[in-house]
């Protein structure tokens, strides 16, 4: 695989777990009764703190699967069925992250809301945290590595943007308009995780025969 490709391929990924336009609803949700100065302050704080534990998960990811003598192709079936279950939930209505919602409305601490729920597990959770380490430990070379970074600080760009951006693009979009979005990315999330799973049952089976 070329590096563009394999760029693309890892940025399209996590922007699709992270999904940051069928998030914009459930961020506006959370911020609704805010004034736009603690919301712009929640943005920033809960997409660098999402965007700094997903770096920091996907760099030491590789050792903890080395001490837990876990390898990339269990990793990979592993994460093909959680990719699968994250889509169907998203495909379904996206029912935990709602409630997510609603446990954000009852905080009233406003740094604590940008971790939780908007950074973890919002914007950061076990769906993107498995993608990027299985994408990380699949990288060959330090520039196809350093291009899984590149990818997720990309994609908490535009988590960023939606966010500045939030009440223009509700009126764009519509509430329905929002989910339509998440749902045809659950769709590519859904055959992305297929991929995963095979990748790593084909890995599995000639470790086997070998």
């Amino acid at each position: 695989m070329d590096y563009l490709s394999f760029f693309i391929t890892t940025f399209t990924t996590i922007f699709i777990i992270v999904d940051p336009p069928g998030n914009i609803p459930m961020f506006i949700a959370v911020t609704e009764s805010l004034s736009d100065e603690d919301r712009n302050r929640i943005s920033k704080k809960a997409t660098v703190i999402a965007a700094a534990m997903l770096v920091i998960v996907t760099l030491t990811g590789g050792y903890v699967l080395d001490f837990f003598r876990v390898t990339v192709d269990s990793l990979k079936i592993a994460g093909g069925i959680l990719l699968f279950a994250v889509s169907v939930d998203i495909l379904m209505g996206s029912r935990r992250r709602e409630a997510y919602v609603e446990k954000g409305k009852e905080s009233i601490d406003i740094d604590s809301l940008a971790v939780f729920p908007i950074a973890l597990p919002l914007y950061t959770g076990p769906g993107a945290i498995t993608a990027a380490i299985v994408l990380y430990s699949s990288a060959e070379t330090i520039l196809f590595k350093a291009m899984v970074i590149l990818g997720i600080l990309l994609t908490y760009l535009v988590v960023r943007l939606t966010h500045v951006y939030s009440n223009q693009i509700i009126r764009i979009l519509g509430k329905s308009g929002s989910d339509i979005v998440a749902r045809l990315m659950a769709i590519f999330l859904a055959a992305i995780a297929v991929e995963y799973f095979f990748s790593g049952l084909e890995g599995k089976i000639e470790g086997i025969l070998r």
